[in-house]
């Protein structure tokens, strides 16, 4: 949580798909979207932990959005070799 003053938030939730059984994630929001910005960048060295992405928020509906001053950036965790997350998995 930010202190009043501070310009920096943080928010932790989980990632809505926009299609059920699709990978692309949903990022409208309120009364517009955010819309993903530049490359992914690693986070960790020399083994990334994480990912990190710029995101900047356009008021309406895309494609014709307003970009606005507003910027996020997701940080979500590397995937994970899957076959190792199988074996170790709990369900």
């Amino acid at each position: 949580m930010a202190l009043y003053g501070e310009k920096e938030w943080f928010f932790f939730s989980p990632r809505d798909r926009k299609y059920p059984n699709g990978s692309r994630p949903n990022r409208a929001a309120g009364s517009g979207y955010w819309k993903a910005t530049g490359a992914d960048k690693p986070v960790g060295n020399p083994k990334p932990v994480g990912i990190k992405k710029a995101l900047v928020f356009y008021a309406g509906k895309a494609p014709k959005g307003e970009k606005t001053d507003w910027i996020m950036h997701e940080y979500r965790l590397a995937d994970v070799d899957r076959s190792a997350r199988k074996k170790n998995s709990l369900r």
